[in-house]
């Protein structure tokens, strides 16, 4: 009895911990996009004040 309410607590705790992880790499992801987006504009700025 004890052991299955113990196994039970540990797959609700690895559970959760997926959950958190998956919401960080999410979040990481979402600021390597907005990276990317700023250096692209930043590039192309750039580019249009040399060529002028």
């Amino acid at each position: 009895m004890k052991l299955n309410l113990l196994l039970a607590l540990a797959l609700v705790v690895a559970g959760m911990y997926i959950l958190v992880l998956r919401r960080q790499l999410e979040a990481a992801q979402m600021r390597g996009e907005m990276y990317r987006e700023i250096s692209a504009r930043l590039d192309r700025r750039v580019t249009e004040l040399t060529s002028k």
